[in-house]
C-alpha cells in the first residue's frame, strides 16, 4: 500500500515546517543542524532522512570519518564541545524524552548562548517530527 507524502497531503503544514527548518539551520548552523538531524534521524530509523543528511553533511565538506563515527560520537574524537553538548541534547529528547539536567543545560547555555539552546531543542523536536513523517509515509531514500 503506497501512502501519500506529507508534502503532497498537506503542503501548507510542510510549507511551514521547512520555514522552521531554515530558521534552524541559520540559528544552529548547518553542519551542527545535520549532525542534530542525522543523529535523531538514525535513533528514530528513518532511512529515508539517514541517507539525505548525511549527503548534506558531505556536501558540507564533513569528513566521512566523521559521519561514520557520529553513532559513537561520545567516544569519537572528532566532535568539539558545541556539536557534543548538542548530540547530548538529541540523545536525551530522542526517542523518548529524558531529563536534561542543570549541568547540561549550563553547558548548552555557555557553548550555544541562551537563543541558540533555545533553537537546539525546537530542532531535535523538528526533525523527530520529519521523521515520523517519513517513517509513518513510507519515505525511502533513491536506491
Amino acid at each position: 500500500m503506497s501512502r501519500t507524502a506529507g508534502r503532497t497531503s498537506s503542503p501548507e503544514t510542510y510549507r511551514a515546517l521547512f520555514a522552521l527548518d531554515k530558521r534552524l539551520s541559520e540559528s544552529l548552523g548547518a553542519v551542527l543542524y545535520d549532525l542534530v538531524k542525522l543523529r535523531a534521524s538514525q535513533i528514530n530509523g528513518c532511512a529515508y532522512c539517514v541517507d539525505k543528511h548525511s549527503t548534506d553533511l558531505e556536501r558540507l565538506g564533513v569528513p566521512p570519518r566523521t559521519l561514520y563515527g557520529l553513532t559513537a560520537w561520545d567516544e569519537s574524537p572528532f566532535f568539539d564541545e558545541a556539536q557534543r553538548v548538542a548530540l547530548t541534547f538529541v540523545e536525551r529528547l530522542t526517542g523518548g524524552i529524558d531529563t536534561v539536567d542543570d549541568a547540561l543545560w549550563d553547558e548548552a547555555g555557555r557553548l550555544l548562548g541562551e537563543e541558540r539552546r533555545t533553537d537546539l531543542i525546537v530542532a531535535v523536536g523538528t526533525i523527530n517530527t520529519m521523521n515520523m513523517l517519513g517513517i509513518t509515509t513510507h519515505l525511502h531514500p533513491a536506491a
